[in-house]
């Protein structure tokens, strides 16, 4: 999976007319000082006065109050049309990626350092996979990384952001392509492309073209595809014995979890809502109690499975429990799950991927049909780095027999 252009396609603005600059007069102005009193601040806008004289204090008219309404419930589905397609019933419908994998598993291994190149932005969980798994396997050298991030019109861009923060990742300028956006990115390959802009997404230097976006094909070929290259070969996420298993559990935590949050988001009806929160907190009931006797989702072994329900729940408490309307519950209110979150996030190297301020920035401020004004919430004090560091004791879950094993809050 991957984030697309919030907003859809970008209509390009005229270029302007060039004017011809003149050089400004100077202005000397005496500085002079006055014992006066400050006069009186400004008088209300002339909307605030309009509307006084029209009504008074009193709420607007019906008639103007469902006006407004219906238009703006019209536009909010136009918005809603490109940001989030639905099926009939109102369900959010996630557009597959275009550039799946085409490459054999190994095709990658002898490259030299630096063929690949990944596109990210930090908001969004299907990128945070590649950035979590790329660190783990020591991949940082091999695999350079451009870190885009959300523009007012919800396209992905590349600006210089003045630097790191600390050690976390933060936005920057395209490392590989020298472009202003991603999308020039995507039309820059061979035989262009129009289509979604998505992160996140593997480039290939030498060619100039697009690999793969699919979140899921990348995480496999950095987990295994790159040892030659990798700086951790010996960490394998998904080995021969637990394959079966880590597809099993992701057939339930994609559906339910990674993509149901937006299903409650973006859903365009009341029903297409209740299916999909109801769906969501019963998978995270059953695997809240799954992990009252387990590490990690398949047993005492970090995987690909807990790597992409991780990017989720990290995410809960910033911003779907808010924003996406998935209000049953708290993160922090599951034991097990919060626990385990805490577990995988002081994993070394993975904190470091977590950018928590561009994470409720690329929701707050950039889905504007979900928050019309923009304003991003204070991070829960459940989601600071101090709590997170706190001790979680789920190693005990490793270190006992599993019938003395005990549920950990």
């Amino acid at each position: 999976m991957s984030c697309t252009s919030l907003l859809g396609p970008v209509l390009p603005i005229p270029a302007r007319k060039s004017i011809r600059k003149t050089k400004p007069t100077p202005c000397h102005v005496s500085p002079r000082m006055s014992l006066q009193p400050l006069p009186p601040p400004p008088n209300p806008s002339l909307f605030t006065t309009i509307t006084k004289l029209l009504w008074g204090q009193s709420l607007p008219p019906q008639l103007l109050i469902s006006t407004v309404r219906s238009t703006w419930h019209a536009t909010w589905q136009l918005m809603m049309s490109q940001l989030a397609p639905s099926d009939p019933s109102g369900r959010y419908t996630r557009p597959p990626s275009k550039f799946r994998a085409n490459f054999k598993p190994t095709q990658f291994s002898r490259q030299k350092p630096g063929t690949l190149h990944l596109y990210v932005g930090l908001p969004c969980p299907w990128a945070h996979r590649t950035l979590i798994v790329r660190a783990l396997k020591g991949l940082e050298d091999a695999v350079p990384v451009s870190i885009a991030s959300p523009g007012i019109d919800g396209s992905w861009e590349f600006k210089d952001t003045g630097g790191r923060d600390g050690d976390r990742l933060v936005p920057g300028l395209d490392n590989a392509n020298r472009r202003r956006t991603l999308r020039e990115v995507y039309r820059s390959r061979r035989g262009g492309y129009d289509g979604r802009a998505t992160v996140p997404m593997l480039w290939d230097v030498e060619r100039k073209e697009v690999v793969c976006n699919e979140s899921y094909d990348i995480i496999e070929l950095f987990n295994s595809g790159l040892n030659g290259l990798s700086g951790n070969s010996d960490l394998d996420l998904s080995p021969p014995a637990l394959k079966g298993r880590i597809d099993e559990w992701n057939r339930i935590i994609y559906p339910n979890v990674n993509n149901g949050v937006y299903r409650c988001g973006f859903a365009q009806s009341q029903e297409a809502y209740d299916t999909a929160v109801n769906e969501l907190f019963n998978t995270l009931d059953m695997i809240d109690d799954h992990l009252g006797s387990s590490r990690y989702i398949c047993g005492d072994t970090l995987t690909l499975a807990d790597v992409c329900l991780f990017t989720t729940l990290v995410r809960f408490d910033l911003v779907y429990n808010v924003m996406f309307k998935c209000t049953k519950k708290k993160l922090q209110e599951y034991p097990n799950l919060h626990g385990y979150m805490r577990d995988i996030y002081q994993i070394p190297r993975v904190a470091a991927t977590c950018n928590f301020g561009a994470i409720m920035d690329g929701y707050y401020k950039i889905l504007f049909p979900l928050n019309p004004g923009s304003i991003r919430p204070i991070m829960p004090s459940g989601c600071e780095h101090e709590v997170l560091s706190g001790p979680h004791n789920r190693e005990l879950l490793s270190s006992v027999d599993k019938s003395m094993r005990v549920y950990v809050s």
